[in-house]
Order: structure tokens, then sequence, then C-alpha cells
């Protein structure tokens, strides 16, 4: 999931918002912005997401399109997760936030 958070980085870069990803001990922080996150719902980024190769990819792609859905309801609305640990044993958090 880590790979995921550097997709939306970088494909977040091009759009009119500011993905900010923080790295932290053990893992990294990513905070879309309200403009990125109504991107990733508009175009389904979780379904995309849930297809990578991975164990933890299809509950980390639902949960990321349910909180783009809800957040992008709000006109300040963003989603903010953290990823952590090895990539064979990923873990983290998912806010959708208004």
């Amino acid at each position: 999931m880590a790979g995921a958070a550097s997709v939306l980085a970088t494909v977040g870069a091009g759009s009119a918002g500011a993905v900010a990803v923080t790295p932290l001990p053990g893992g990294v922080r990513v905070d879309l912005s309200p403009a990125d996150t109504r991107w990733v719902d508009q175009n389904n980024i979780g379904q995309m997401v849930a297809g990578v190769p991975h164990p933890s990819a299809p509950s980390f792609g639902q949960a990321l399109d349910a909180a783009a859905a809800v957040s992008s309801t709000y006109p300040n609305g963003r989603v903010t997760f953290t990823v952590f640990g090895p990539l064979h044993e990923l873990s983290g958090s998912m806010l959708a936030l208004q």
C-alpha cells in the first residue's frame, strides 16, 4: 500500500490540489486535499488499488473509495491515511474528514 501512496502522490501532484506525504517512523502518512479527494472518488481510484497483487489491496481500495465518497459530499472533505510496516505485513488507518 506504500506503492498506492506513491501513486496517489504522483497523480495528485498534477491535479489542482496537493497531496501531502509525510514520512513517519516505519511508515508514511498521506493527506489528500479536498480536490484530490473528489478526484479519487470520481475516478474510483480505490478499485484500481484493489487490483494490486497484495493481500491488503482489496480492503485498502474499498476503504479508500468509501472514505473518498463520504468526504466528497462536504466542500472541505478530505481523506487521510497512514501505512506502516514491512511490505508483507502492512497495517494502517484511514479517516474520512469533513
